[in-house]
């Protein structure tokens, strides 16, 4: 959510800046507010569980995923090697996720034994 907001205000700033106070500077002190939160929400984005992205895949899997689903599943990008591995698995072995639902059944049946072998790493790692 913060990094939208920092996008937003990174762009719309300077435009209303130079649209309604041209001869105001200051107002561009809302683009390093802007970067600011951009970089505060890289620094504090917690990474995927396991448990977090086998859910999110199923939702793509089975079509009921919302909103930011597909984008927030692609971009997850997990920093543990053996989740990457997986998530990364997903990925090629369906290919773009809000495609999983016209699937041919062999290659749901893949996703869903990756699905599987996600659920396993969330309950060794309790």
């Amino acid at each position: 959510m913060l990094f939208r907001a920092g996008c937003l205000v990174s762009v719309l700033a300077p435009i209303v800046a130079i649209v309604l106070y041209p001869s105001t500077k200051w107002l561009f002190a809302f683009v390093l507010l802007g970067v600011g939160l951009l970089i505060f929400g890289i620094i504090t984005a917690k990474d995927p569980t396991p448990e977090e992205l086998a859910d999110c895949a199923e939702r793509l899997l089975s079509g009921t995923y919302a909103a930011w689903d597909v984008d927030d599943y692609e971009h997850a990008n997990p920093k543990d090697p053996v989740l990457k591995d997986l998530w990364r698995s997903t990925m090629s072995a369906g290919g773009l996720p809000e495609e999983w639902v016209r699937l041919d059944e062999e290659k749901q049946n893949e996703i869903r034994e990756i699905i599987r072998k996600l659920r396993g790493i969330g309950v060794t790692s309790r």
